[in-house]
């Protein structure tokens, strides 16, 4: 393959996959429009302040975290773009936010994939609900104790013209909304050219090969291991229908599938989501680094917790019902 055919054939499918997220980003910021429109963002941001407050970021970036957790990772981030030019956070609390949509986005198709793979939908809904507040707080006392990323995030997204949430100025609201389109277009073709680019040049089986025995050491190993490398790297939906299909065979113990689906629910789609929430203005120390690291800890508890709990509760708290 010639490549300037490699380059078209990835552009238009870069092309394809913005369409498919711009769809659900417009209607996101039209509602946040409406909703500054109508004066209720204090009164819907008051409710998100006790848990915002928990990791160290203002109440109206709940409205972030709900939308990313009730509609997708790209909706969260449309609101964060609408929402950005007013808040001013620092390069810290866009990190710790990110970090948040990053492991827990998508609960009601995430969690049926996970669940139709063998993990209990309460359990595996609290751990990313939980583990994304727990790695939130613990980022957030890191970058306070160590003064670390307290200046201004920086974003290219967000236009430096007019803000995006002033009252009444629907100009300036259509201009800012235009230019991170925009901006978001030619990152989301970028990302998927070199995806494709990764996948010719061999990087993505080196970084699988790399990479799986670390998953050995957390009790993820046989058949489980290269199907959750899969979601690792590609993201939950892929990995998840791979590990859907062998839970269906029985080809792999039960035990397996559930750490596995546990480690794809707080990390997947490492390459992908990462890149774009750092281009949002957080830190790899944050949405990479401790994010793999808080996981591997938590999948290492869970495999030793799953080698002393009786089966039976297990199969009543943990798994899913056949």
């Amino acid at each position: 393959m010639s490549v300037f055919v490699f380059l078209r054939t990835s552009g238009r499918e870069g092309l394809g996959v913005f369409w498919t997220l711009a769809k659900v980003m417009i209607p996101v910021m039209i509602g946040v429009k409406a909703v500054v429109e109508l004066g209720l963002l204090p009164i819907l941001a008051r409710a998100f302040e006790p848990v915002m407050a928990l990791v160290g970021l203002p109440a109206a970036t709940g409205l972030v975290w709900v939308t990313a957790l009730l509609v997708n990772m790209y909706g969260g981030a449309a609101v964060l773009l609408a929402l950005m030019p007013d808040l001013h956070l620092s390069g810290a609390q866009v990190t710790i936010l990110g970090v948040m949509i990053l492991i827990a986005h998508a609960i009601p198709l995430e969690q049926r994939i996970a669940q139709r793979a063998g993990t209990g939908f309460l359990f595996s809904t609290l751990l990313r609900l939980g583990g994304a507040l727990c790695l939130g707080a613990i980022l957030n006392g890191v970058y306070r104790a160590g003064d670390w990323l307290q200046g201004p995030a920086p974003v290219s997204m967000v236009s430096s013209g007019s803000s995006a949430t002033e009252r009444g100025n629907w100009a300036g609201w259509i201009t800012d909304s235009l230019h991170t389109l925009g901006v978001i277009m030619i990152i989301v073709v970028s990302l998927v050219v070199l995806l494709r680019l990764m996948d010719k040049l061999g990087i993505t089986a080196r970084l699988t090969a790399l990479l799986a025995p670390v998953l050995g050491t957390v009790g993820i190993g046989g058949r489980a291991m290269p199907l959750t490398m899969v979601g690792v790297l590609l993201g939950l939906s892929y990995g998840g229908a791979l590990i859907i299909r062998e839970a269906k065979a029985g080809t792999i113990p039960r035990r397996d599938l559930f750490l596995s689906i546990c480690l794809l629910s707080l990390t997947h789609s490492l390459i992908e989501d990462t890149l774009f929430i750092m281009a949002l203005g957080a830190d790899l120390t944050g949405i990479l680094l401790a994010r793999v690291v808080f996981t591997l800890i938590v999948i290492w508890a869970l495999d030793k917790v799953l080698r002393v709990v009786p089966e039976r509760t297990a199969e009543r708290l943990l798994f899913a019902k056949a």
